[in-house]
């Protein structure tokens, strides 16, 4: 089975790494000073979870008629390079080519699908905490790094099932969902409602804790987004605002988004996912007619930078 990765970031690369040392007909999808490094010396991976190693795809190029047609492709890229991403995998789909996002967002397939040729459109969720050190060079220091795999209508077709058992032999432990809806809005909710919190306070979760009525915004944040949910057929467990403020209360005083450290550090909105994350909800409201203010604040206070 010949499997594509495009983007080898952070989450590209785990990905990519842990296929290329496991599977045979792995390909690189990447450009740049990252492509001249693999090329020259491989892809060397530090990981908490897979260990320590160089690597090196099958192919590792930057036009997709190099790569040829493939039978799976994971898109890891930024939410802002979606569109250039899908036209540049265009000419390695075929009609039975599974495609598969893995990056932040609500149910990506729904953005993709008018973006691509006919093919079979997954959605993937991955947590893990990894990034690009340096050309050619990924860190995964610490945590988990695990995959759900999932179809919007709850199917499990046979392609879905050999990727996953493909990717969990490779050391990322992967899981089938029959509910990717739900699964995806789950972590969109925590990635989401954080970054909309520490838009709002133009700060990390300390200073969101010291605005004097937190507790009431952090719960009106997650109120929005289980709205939302809801008014596309997602409905969140009932204590999900009660979890959501719980877990909130935990984070280090520290503790940022990397939407809201692009923001702040000074980086344009449309060089990052603002569009992509926030304002993904705020259109989602919108069409589903439930008020975003939070959201439309958070928003705003960036948008026009």
């Amino acid at each position: 089975m010949k499997i594509a990765v495009l983007g080898i970031g952070g989450v590209g690369g785990i990905v990519g790494g842990a296929l290329a040392k496991n599977h045979t007909e792995t390909y690189f999808y990447v450009r740049g000073k990252n492509l001249d490094a693999i090329r020259r010396r491989g892809l060397m991976v530090q990981s908490a979870l897979l260990g320590d190693f160089t690597v090196q795809p099958k192919l590792a190029a930057d036009r997709a008629e190099e790569l040829g047609l493939m039978d799976v492709i994971f898109v890891s890229c930024k939410g802002y390079n979606l569109r250039a991403a899908c036209e540049s995998i265009a000419p390695m789909i075929k009609a039975e080519t599974l495609v598969i996002p893995l990056l932040n967002g609500v149910i990506v397939s729904d953005i993709m699908r008018p973006m691509l040729p006919s093919c079979l459109l997954a959605d993937g969720i991955i947590r893990v905490f990894s990034h690009l050190e340096q050309p050619g060079h990924i860190v995964q220091s610490y945590g988990p790094c695990s995959v759900i795999l999932g179809m919007r209508d709850g199917g499990i077709p046979q392609k879905l099932e050999e990727t996953a058992a493909i990717v969990d032999k490779a050391g990322i432990g992967t899981t089938l969902s029959d509910d990717i809806l739900a699964d995806s809005w789950n972590k969109y909710m925590m990635m989401c409602g954080n970054s909309v919190l520490f838009c709002c306070c133009d700060g990390p979760a300390g200073k969101v804790r010291e605005h004097p009525d937190h507790m009431e915004l952090v719960r009106a944040v997650a109120g929005e987004l289980i709205a939302v949910a809801a008014a596309s057929g997602v409905t969140m467990p009932a204590d999900m605002a009660d979890r959501y403020t719980e877990n909130f209360s935990k984070l280090a005083p520290k503790a940022m988004s990397s939407l809201y450290r692009d923001l702040s550090g000074g980086k344009p909105p449309n060089e990052t996912e603002l569009d992509h994350i926030i304002g993904r909800m705020i259109e989602l409201g919108r069409q589903y007619g439930v008020p975003t203010p939070y959201h439309k604040a958070a928003y705003e206070r960036f948008a026009a930078k």
